[in-house]
């Protein structure tokens, strides 16, 4: 099957506007209009979908899409449309698990867990269907609460997180354009016996503080006060734990910043690392009508 083959299967409907072939591979883009008396057909967004055999597999993405004029022709500039109330889903296929195949004796696009069969025309409708979805809904909110947990730590340590920022300080780590920001040795406090984060130290005050005043009368190792060894004993511990934490985020913090020297080893990503990693692999199962 050559490249007008495949798009010959597409049957262009009325709120297409545009139907592209591919140079070099076997596929089409297609610019759809957003159903009538939606927010993004009165503001001019458009539907960008492509579908494409590449490699012997499917490949299929959609995204909003925002016509600029430019001489006589137009350009497509690809937005998430995070303006609106109603979340769109903007999508690319996941190309180490496919979710269809398209059997060329048949020409029909085969969803492979409930083996159904779709000609192109139905298969887009699937397509622009999950598109219209907000598809992402739960995702975005276990994301936010991965890059907040993620800005805590980085706190925790006198570190700054962003996602954006963090993403591309490793682009340009990995590719020697920027060196590792080496942090001032601070003096350590409580003469030098503990290294610890004037942050984590100012949370455990607060912490020790609040839990002391509201329940420091349920202590039943004697008077609670820094008179009772006990009450020395159990701060200093807290402090030795405080210290370990600070450490060890640190560590975390700095293995997944710095750019591995060896190419050739394989450093297993820490629990920083996942947590990054976790907000960019925003893949779903399409939704089948």
């Amino acid at each position: 099957m050559n490249i007008q083959e495949f798009t010959n299967l597409y049957i262009k409907q009325d709120i297409d506007e545009k139907v592209t072939s591919f140079n070099g591979e076997i596929g089409f883009s297609l610019v759809r209009q957003y159903p009538e008396g939606t927010p993004y057909q009165k503001d001019g967004k458009k539907m960008f979908i492509k579908v494409a055999i590449i490699n012997n597999s499917l490949f299929y993405s959609v995204d909003m899409t925002k016509p600029e004029k430019r001489g006589e022709d137009f350009s497509y500039i690809l937005t998430d449309g995070r303006e609106y109330k109603k979340s769109i889903t903007n999508f690319i296929s996941n190309t180490e698990d496919n979710e269809f195949i398209f059997d060329q004796s048949l020409q029909k696009v085969i969803h492979l867990k409930s083996k159904k069969k779709f000609n192109l025309n139905q298969f887009i409708d699937v397509l622009v269907f999950n598109h219209l979805s907000d598809c992402l809904f739960w995702k975005r909110k276990l994301n936010y609460l991965a890059s907040g947990i993620l800005k805590i730590f980085f706190w925790l340590v006198k570190y700054h997180y962003d996602h954006l920022e963090t993403s591309m300080n490793l682009y340009h780590f990995k590719k020697g354009e920027k060196s590792f920001p080496v942090k001032e040795k601070e003096p350590d406090p409580f003469f030098k016996y503990f290294d610890i984060s004037k942050n984590i130290l100012f949370l455990l005050f607060i912490t020790l503080s609040s839990l002391s005043f509201f329940f420091g009368h349920l202590w039943s190792s004697g008077d609670f006060s820094v008179s009772n060894p006990t009450v020395v004993l159990f701060f200093f511990l807290i402090l030795f734990s405080c210290e370990k934490i600070s450490l060890s985020l640190e560590k975390s913090i700095r293995e997944f910043l710095k750019p591995e020297d060896n190419i050739f080893s394989k450093k297993k990503m820490n629990f920083i690392e996942k947590l990054h990693q976790y907000q960019q692999k925003n893949q779903f199962n399409l939704k089948i009508k």
